[in-house]
């Protein structure tokens, strides 16, 4: 039920009022004070107020901060036991989910989540006597989230055009307001909220950003985007380009002055060659990533989709700390002018459907057979990652759907584009 984001499906299929309302009962028997917070999805509420009816049943209390961003919602989980989101992050509007965030904010972990599918999937629910159901109150906590954020970075001494891209999402609450309070002059795009996101998909990929990419140009102004509930962040530079995220992570672990950072397995080797500091691999998912900086005391960790976790602040991705962050760096350093010194190395994405069975059999000869490359160092927290001199390669089962994901990465064009087909035709013929 769980995977690495939560729980999360097509609405009314995978995602039912139903299923909500079973998640409920089950924290609600396991919890006491929950916070709970939507995304503008045209499904949120319906979903919310079926989790909110299994929590009181079950006498938990609740408080409904209504519609935030999923940072705003892990930034109040501090003062309750857990906080539930009702999103789908940057998933197209068909999709909705319930991700659960612990007091430092992050995302509880597969432990936890184990029993709540247990009590799920057994029934073991705990309903109380009529006078004994929970309290139930709604609250605002985007002021408090905002003044979190300001009195950690604090404002700016230039002013600087900003373009806001809020993905017709949750951003649009808090983002501007925040980056205007910092002294920014700020300009917004799609920032009505809208489930069906009529403007572009709430992924914050390069391909879905032309509007901000035109704007940013035209208005010679930053760009900052959102995914649809705010734990992602990117940038487009003043003269319209998009900012690879590697490169942010970069920036990021420089300006913090990071002594240990934790990234996923799926990182490009620009971060192992440009950040000077201690770099971690662990799984690929932020509940993993938050896992690790607890772990080993880390200062920074990141994903290149546009997640950032600051453990100073919280343990949550949050996009909105990110994006002030970012204008803070902005306004003290050339940060694109470092960025554009900063190679970019050819790299190549791709996965082959198969049965899950087959997959789970061929794991075992791929490794085999990978282990035939020479290599420097192997790593194998999630999928096998193999390190060569100038490139890497990276091969593992995805998490949600029946395909094996391949990545490989080089210095050079012709290495990449060799290495990727010798990978992608040996992983081939172990699934046959």
């Amino acid at each position: 039920m769980f995977g690495t984001s939560g729980i999360r499906g097509v609405v009314n299929k995978e995602i039912t009022p139903e299923l909500a309302l079973k998640v409920g009962e089950a924290c609600g028997s396991i919890y006491e004070k929950v916070v709970v917070g939507n995304d503008p999805r045209t499904s949120s509420l319906m979903i919310k107020n079926a989790l909110i009816s299994g929590l009181l049943a079950c006498g938990a209390d609740v408080v409904d901060i209504g519609f935030v961003s999923t940072p705003t919602l892990a930034y109040s989980a501090k003062k309750y036991d857990v906080g539930m989101m009702i999103t789908a992050s940057h998933n197209p509007s068909q999709y909705n989910g319930i991700k659960i965030f612990k007091r430092d904010g992050s995302g509880i972990p597969l432990k936890e989540a184990r029993r709540i599918e247990e009590i799920v999937r057994e029934n073991k629910k705990r309903y109380v006597n009529w006078d004994e159901i929970g309290e139930y109150k709604k609250e605002e906590a985007t002021g408090e989230h905002i003044n979190g954020i300001l009195g950690d970075i604090g404002g700016i001494k230039n002013e600087m055009r900003v373009v806001v891209d809020c993905s017709n999402g949750a951003t649009s609450t808090i983002t501007p307001y925040l980056l205007r309070k910092m002294g920014c002059k700020v300009i917004t795009l799609n920032a009505q909220p809208d489930g069906y996101f009529p403007a572009h998909n709430p992924e914050p990929v390069e391909e879905n950003l032309q509007q901000l990419k035109s704007m940013c140009g035209a208005e010679d102004a930053i760009g900052i985007a959102h995914d649809c509930d705010g734990d992602r962040m990117v940038v487009v530079s003043n003269n319209g380009n998009y900012i690879e995220n590697d490169k942010l992570i970069v920036m990021f672990a420089k300006y913090v002055n990071a002594r240990k950072i934790v990234v996923p397995v799926d990182s490009s080797m620009v971060i192992d060659d440009y950040v000077d500091a201690e770099v971690i691999k662990t799984r690929v998912g932020d509940i993993f990533i938050s896992e690790m900086l607890k772990e080993i005391k880390g200062d920074f960790g990141a994903e290149a989709s546009g997640t950032w976790i600051f453990p100073s602040f919280s343990y949550c991705p949050d996009g909105i700390y990110a994006a002030a962050k970012f204008v803070k760096m902005t306004d003290e350093m050339d940060v694109f002018e470092e960025i554009r010194e900063l190679p970019s190395y050819p790299l190549k994405r791709g996965s082959i459907m198969a049965d899950r069975d087959k997959i789970k059999e061929a794991l075992s000869k791929i490794e085999e057979e990978i282990k035939k490359l020479d290599f420097v160092k192997l790593i194998d927290v999630d999928g096998l990652r193999v390190e060569m001199e100038d490139a890497w390669v990276l091969i593992r089962p995805s998490g949600t759907e029946p395909k094996i994901r391949i990545t490989v990465e080089a210095k050079e064009k012709n290495c990449m584009e060799e290495l990727w087909n010798d990978v992608f035709n040996m992983v081939k013929r172990c699934l046959k």
